[in-house]
């Protein structure tokens, strides 16, 4: 959790802060307050909600010369030589009202469907996804019957304390239309469910998704403002 966060606070409010500092602790990477997943598992960054200029540096520090960062609700101005890239608001929902269902038409997808799992995501762009994305859970796929083509997927990503956060939902262009995604995302549920989690995910509050995860019972919990920010490129620094 990171360190100004109340005691006893909701495991939501600092998503991938109390998933890092608790089970998904193998993947994080942190310098001072500052946390974040190792740079080919993910790009989500964790911080105090008061930034600073302690904590700018701590960031500054693991993100490393001209490296990004995510900040969730920056209330303070950023530091001299800091640059704002883009801001959106990321809305988050939290689904115990899913209707799961197991589903044998899916496929497990692993370390060697990547490449497969990456170019689905180039083209249908639901969020970022890098190399070792695929341990940080359970992710399926659908393939084509006819010629094993990966059409659509979804996955598991981060895992604060009673939650698992459905991820990379896609279906390829040649597929939608046909249910794909409930499919899917009811699918990464169940095993959620079976492990007695509750599934929650984010989107971004533009996103035409959000008609079909309300549809399927998720609950708007939140909606955050998501600025990417650029570190000063300075002298090269060991990466942490």
């Amino acid at each position: 959790m990171s360190p100004d966060r109340a005691p006893g606070g909701h495991p939501l409010d600092d998503p991938f802060g109390t998933a890092l500092r608790g089970r998904q602790g193998a993947f994080a990477r942190s310098h001072g307050t500052a946390i974040a997943y190792l740079r080919d598992v993910s790009v989500f960054y964790a911080h105090p909600v008061e930034l600073g200029d302690a904590a700018y540096a701590d960031l500054a520090a693991l993100a490393g010369p001209g490296g990004t960062v995510g900040l969730r609700e920056r209330r303070t101005p950023l530091p001299d030589g800091w640059e704002l890239l883009e801001s959106f608001e990321m809305v988050q929902y939290t689904g115990e009202q899913l209707s799961t269902s197991h589903d044998a038409g899916l496929v497990e997808l692993g370390e060697p469907d990547v490449p497969e799992m990456t170019e689905l995501v180039r083209l249908t762009d639901p969020g970022p996804f890098l190399p070792r994305t695929v341990e940080l859970g359970r992710y399926l796929g659908y393939r084509d019957p006819a010629d094993g083509r990966l059409l659509g997927m979804a996955g598991e990503r981060a895992r604060p304390p009673g939650w698992t956060e459905i991820s990379a939902v896609c279906v390829h262009p040649d597929a939608r239309g046909r249910g794909l995604a409930t499919r899917l995302v009811r699918a990464v549920g169940a095993g959620i469910v079976d492990r007695s989690d509750r599934p929650f995910l984010h989107t971004s509050a533009g996103n035409p998704a959000r008609r079909l995860y309300e549809g399927l019972g998720f609950h708007l919990r939140s909606s955050v403002t998501l600025d990417i920010v650029r570190v000063p490129r300075g002298r090269p620094e060991k990466e942490i």
